[in-house]
């Protein structure tokens, strides 16, 4: 039995240029869970580290280092509204 089921679903503006370490940003992570038991939402980042390799395969950013993704932030948004599922929104703010 699989521990938690994930969605995933992106927008990206096919005009827009990737981020680079000449046009850093920041993430925002923000976790939604399928139970109101308590989480620690840090502890979900091999799940986001994942999402985050998809996203420099689709040409997001250049590379996930520390020189264009300048900080990550996990935060709690509350409930998925889905049995099972865990829903994580990535809000990539640039830098500047």
């Amino acid at each position: 039995k699989a521990l938690a089921m994930y969605e995933v679903t992106a927008k990206k503006d096919k005009q827009m240029k990737p981020f680079s370490p000449e046009r850093p940003c920041n993430l925002i992570v923000t976790v939604y869970k399928p139970t109101n038991r308590r989480l620690d939402t840090p502890n979900l980042y091999p799940t986001v580290k994942a999402l985050v390799d998809g996203m420099t395969e689709a040409k997001i950013w250049t590379d996930d280092n520390d020189d264009v993704i300048k900080s990550t932030k996990f935060q709690l948004g509350g409930l998925s509204g889905k049995k099972g599922y865990y829903k994580f929104v990535l809000t990539i703010e640039s830098e500047g």
